[in-house]
């Protein structure tokens, strides 16, 4: 049972099924101008270039070597921040010049106990400030105070530099955000979450089974999977707080992609209980609020429009696998894909106006943008990427992170579809699928 032309993703999942079914054991807004950067920010999310912005190195008070080391991991977080936004270019004032043509500068302090005065993390805290200011003049625009444990200086960082964000351009950072995923080979894949920049990887799952499709809860607090750890297929909520896993759904057959309500009280999922592949929407306990297709073909991969209304899914009623959207109830269903023979995995951008998704050509898999209505469809990797599947939108609508084996095995990358620039995410030998970005 397998749609025509099945992807990499896919393929994990429906060409084991009939191996895994069988029993198994139970496992134990503004604009700026600097030297000849013109930058467009708030409501338009257009970047013609960045906008130039000077880190100043922090100023440390006291603390010996250790604060001096912690400056510098805040300065070098707040720069990678920056440049990972697609809005800004971190600068060093060597760099610049004389001339210091910008417009927007970064500077603080970091006071660090003195080496045995400290007892508790909380007590060797250091008192950081970071400021946010405007030139000429250096006119005061934010300032923040902080005091973190030194676990918590990335997250300071971080922090800051959302409010800056949000600040210029009224809109939300995503520096706080995570990333889940499957890593894994084989019947044996688990859950793991990485920050936005690739560090703090963290193992979510170890059941020893196959765990797939992971997608946040609206609220960032559960994660939704597949997996197989009672030894039939079945959805399940994972607790990101606790690492609790309660049951949703188990049916015969398998149970597929859960990707949660806007409004975080039910799920998407499609199941094969009744024979082919149908999507259903459940509440968070596995009652069937609703069946939304019935069809001899196979109907997978749905996904909710930002506002709850719309759903996009996979079909291939018409001989081969294309993108379909319809309503809440099932209703008033439009075919959304015409070009190319296979086209799976539709992710709706947070603005609701824009659909990526994956597309076959020959025997490679890529990226392609779309609007919702149909129309400017655009591609977003070539041949060089190999294969690209699974893409899923970061908060801000302008970051994608997708999979790709074009180093030979499958890591995640993400991608400013503004820009085009792109970034590895994951490293190591084992193939990591199926992302998620929190939101």
């Amino acid at each position: 049972m397998r749609l025509r032309g099945v992807s990499h993703a896919t393929t994990v999942i429906l060409a084991l099924l009939a191996l895994l079914t069988l029993p198994a054991a139970r496992p134990p807004a503004a604009c700026a101008q600097g030297a000849d950067t013109e930058v467009v920010l708030g409501a338009t999310r257009q970047a013609v270039q960045r906008l130039d912005m000077l880190v100043e190195p922090l100023a440390v008070g006291s603390g010996g070597e250790q604060a001096q080391r912690d400056a510098w991991l805040v300065e070098s977080v707040i720069r990678v921040d920056l440049d990972y936004s697609g809005l800004f270019r971190a600068r060093a004032r060597d760099e610049l010049g004389d001339s210091l043509r910008v417009t927007y500068a970064i500077e603080g302090r970091l006071e660090g106990r003195d080496p045995g005065t400290a007892v508790t993390p909380q007590e060797a805290a250091p008192n950081l400030t970071l400021r946010l200011v405007a030139y000429p003049g250096r006119q005061l625009l934010l300032e923040k105070r902080y005091r973190p444990t030194r676990d918590r200086l990335r997250v300071s960082a971080h922090h800051f530099v959302n409010q800056v964000v949000q600040l210029l351009t009224q809109e939300p950072g995503i520096c706080l955000t995570r990333i889940v995923f499957t890593r894994g080979s084989g019947t044996r894949r688990d859950l793991y979450a990485v920050d936005y920049d690739g560090e703090n990887l963290l193992r979510l799952t170890a059941n020893r089974t196959l765990n797939l499709f992971p997608s946040w809860s609206p609220d960032g607090k559960r994660i939704a999977f597949m997996s197989y750890r009672d030894g039939q297929q079945g959805i399940y909520l994972l607790d990101v707080t606790s690492g609790r896993v309660t049951l949703v759904n188990e049916t015969p057959g398998s149970n597929l992609a859960p990707h949660w309500h806007p409004g975080g009280e039910e799920l998407l999922v499609s199941l094969s209980k009744d024979g082919q592949h149908e999507i259903y929407r459940l509440s968070l306990t596995g009652r069937i609020i609703r069946r939304l297709t019935f069809s001899p073909a196979i109907e997978v991969s749905p996904d909710w429009s930002p506002n709850g209304w719309d759903i996009v899914f996979t079909s291939d009623r018409t001989g081969s696998p294309q993108l379909y959207i319809m309503d809440a109830e099932g209703g008033s269903r439009r075919r959304l894909t015409f070009t190319g023979p296979y086209n799976d995995s539709g992710a709706w951008s947070p603005d609701g106006e824009r659909i990526v998704y994956v597309s076959r050509e020959g025997n490679l898999t890529r990226l392609v943008l779309i609007q919702a209505d149909g129309t400017d469809r655009r591609p977003l990797t070539d041949a060089r990427w190999r294969n690209c599947e699974n893409p899923r939108w970061a908060p801000d609508g302008r970051h994608l992170v997708f999979a790709s084996d074009r180093t030979g095995v499958f890591k995640l990358y993400v991608m400013d579809v503004l820009d085009g620039s792109t970034r590895q995410l994951t490293f190591g030998a084992e193939e990591d699928t199926t992302p998620d970005w929190s939101p």
